[in-house]
């Protein structure tokens, strides 16, 4: 399956078809990462990121919150 490289605005892109984003099971505004692989482009789905609750699921540890002193504002901070 071949594709041409087209002009869109500013910028250049690709047209993917649609039987192989139903094959990937990728869909309308898919997070997408590539990469540059020699003479090859190199696209993957991108991994949802985690929230901080998800991150910190199998942490077993004690936590104690502490207050950091990070001195006087130096520009115009709202504290």
């Amino acid at each position: 399956m071949t594709t041409t490289v087209q002009k869109w605005g500013n910028s250049q892109g690709i047209r993917i078809p649609k039987v192989l984003l139903e094959e990937l099971n990728w869909s309308d505004n898919e997070q997408l990462i590539l990469n540059a692989d020699k003479d090859k482009l190199v696209i993957e789905r991108a991994k949802p990121h985690k929230n901080i609750k998800e991150l910190f699921a199998d942490f077993d540890g004690d936590y104690k919150p502490i207050d950091i002193n990070w001195g006087k504002p130096a520009g115009k901070e709202i504290w």
